[in-house]
């Protein structure tokens, strides 16, 4: 009998019901140290086959076609990966012949060999080694498949959870954006209220000018936040066009200067007198020099100045942005583009932020196909960033003036949730000129528009008892509404949201806080 701490692999069953060959092959397999277990009977070997075992001894006399079949049917049980090895003692002539016969029965599933007697023991022991070391290779093949499977289940499980994850994250920012943007659109639109009615003291003035930087660097934050997860995950899309990069640069420092974010800052631009084009992006390289400035201007002292250069240089477009701020250790040149990377981390520094505007701008360089570097001779002496992009051949025409909006009064119906924002939206539009009618759900401004058959509906896409697709595609399918001018107003901003207004029949998708000049824009005829 095998020893209780033999593995099945290791054992040898024996089965010879004439004379001592059982007992003499158990007595050499023994002297080898090889366990064995003498069988009285095929239905003994059977069951202790089942139970696993490393090759099987029989004499042929054990062979009767009864006892083949009985055992056929224990090795169709063996799992696919198993090949019993059978060593067979013969007598050779015509009852070896006959027993040969009698294994054929076992077809497919027989792996045989023959041993004619006398067998010497030395014969047998290695003619049982070499079966034994062909079934541990089996076993060795099954525990790596099975090892290999029990990993692939493991990265299976592992990437749909992380796709899960990352599904649940994409879920919350989008949901984050549009959580924040609707009392950014309130607080803007306020501003542009304000600013249009005039104010009788000076203090109010640079009270309403602190608002408005603060809410547009609140916005810059969130959508900062919002691009740098899409930028990892590939899922912002450009929109690429010949242009010139100086055009780009000069309307950045531009935006920056009316948005008061400059702090007395001089802002320069200097630029070739030849044409620095490119194909990009007009939006994502606005929002690559935006973000350098914005870095320039939060770690350089007040009044300091911020020099942005354009031009061509070895073949290629460059942008050179510079100042003269605390400056970037050595060792900090290569991990400020990564996320959440700030130059300074301690309460003193100057200006809050996330540390995503860097990472931001090298991903949009990445997607254009350019590169960017940063360059410091050291703390307390200013830095350089550097943004190369490939030329274009393209010859531009000449420039065009931006088209002025039409301020035609228009009936307008609003269908906006957010009381803040709906409010503030309606006294700027009525301050334009129009006739303005609010609702605050779904149904309520479906029956509005139905009811009014205004000029343009502006709706939000998150609102209570109908969504703003459903709102669209109703009004698509009333009378009079194929004609009518549906605006999708919302803080839901990815390409995939986009593409969804559309479907759904809206003419343009905004998203929150838009820009007056925009908003004058997709209103016009």
């Amino acid at each position: 009998m095998p020893t209780p701490s033999s593995s099945p692999v290791e054992w040898v069953l024996i089965l010879a019901p004439v004379g001592r060959d059982g007992a003499l092959a158990a007595e050499a397999l023994r002297h080898a140290g090889i366990a064995s277990n003498v069988c009285t009977g095929i239905d003994q070997l059977c069951e202790n086959l089942s139970g696993g075992a490393g090759t099987v001894l029989l004499t042929e006399e054990a062979l009767s076609a009864s006892a083949a079949r009985r055992l056929l049917e224990t090795l169709e049980r063996q799992p696919p990966w198993s090949d019993v090895p059978l060593v067979v003692f013969t007598r050779g002539g015509e009852a070896t012949a006959a027993s040969l016969r009698t294994l054929e029965l076992l077809g497919p599933y027989a792996n045989v060999s023959l041993l004619e007697r006398p067998v010497r023991a030395i014969t047998l022991v290695a003619a049982i080694r070499v079966a034994l070391r062909a079934r541990r290779r089996q076993h060795e093949t099954r525990d790596y498949l099975a090892a290999r499977e029990r990993v692939e289940a493991d990265l299976r499980v592992a990437n749909a959870a992380a796709e899960r994850a990352g599904q649940a994250k994409d879920r919350f920012l989008a949901m984050l954006g549009h959580e924040l943007r609707s009392p950014l659109a309130a607080i803007l639109n306020g501003i542009e209220v304000l600013d249009r009615v005039g104010a009788q003291r000076q203090d109010a003035n640079r009270v309403r000018a602190i608002i408005g930087r603060q809410a547009r660097h609140l916005t810059r934050l969130v959508d900062d936040l919002l691009d740098v997860s899409r930028i990892t995950s590939g899922k912002i899309v450009l929109q690429r066009v010949p242009l010139d990069l100086r055009d780009i640069a000069r309307q950045s420092a531009e935006s920056i200067r009316a948005a008061g974010t400059t702090r007395s800052h001089d802002v320069s631009v200097l630029t070739d007198d030849r044409p620095v084009v490119v194909e990009g992006d007009p939006v994502r390289l606005a929002q690559i020099v935006g973000n350098l400035l914005d870095n320039a201007v939060t770690y350089s002292p007040e009044g300091g100045p911020i020099s942005v250069l354009v031009r061509q240089e070895e073949g290629q477009a460059v942008l050179r942005v510079q100042d003269r701020g605390v400056g970037l250790e050595p060792e900090m040149l290569q991990t400020i583009f990564k996320p959440f990377t700030q130059i300074e981390t301690s309460l003193r520094r100057p200006r809050g932020g996330l540390g995503l505007g860097l990472a931001v701008a090298r991903g949009l360089v990445d997607q254009h196909g350019g590169s960017i570097t940063a360059h410091s001779p050291g703390l307390g002496q200013g830095c350089e960033f550097v943004v190369r992009f490939p030329l274009s051949t393209v010859t531009l025409g000449p420039p065009t003036d931006r088209p002025v909006a039409s301020t035609t009064p228009r009936r307008i119906v609003v269908i906006e949730d957010y009381a803040d924002a709906s409010e503030s939206l309606r006294m700027l539009l009525t301050l334009e000129g129009h006739r303005v009618e609010v609702a605050g759900n779904g149904r309520a401004g479906l029956d509005l528009i139905v009811e009014t058959q205004p000029d343009a509906a502006l709706i939000d896409i998150g609102l209570p008892e109908l969504d703003g697709y459903e709102v669209a595609q109703h009004v698509r399918r009333s009378t009079g509404g194929k004609a009518m001018r549906l605006i999708a107003l919302t803080g839901y901003g990815e390409p995939y949201d986009r593409a969804r207004a559309h479907e759904a029949g809206f003419d343009r998708h905004l998203t929150k806080p838009v820009d007056a000049h925009d908003l004058r824009t997709a209103l016009s005829p």
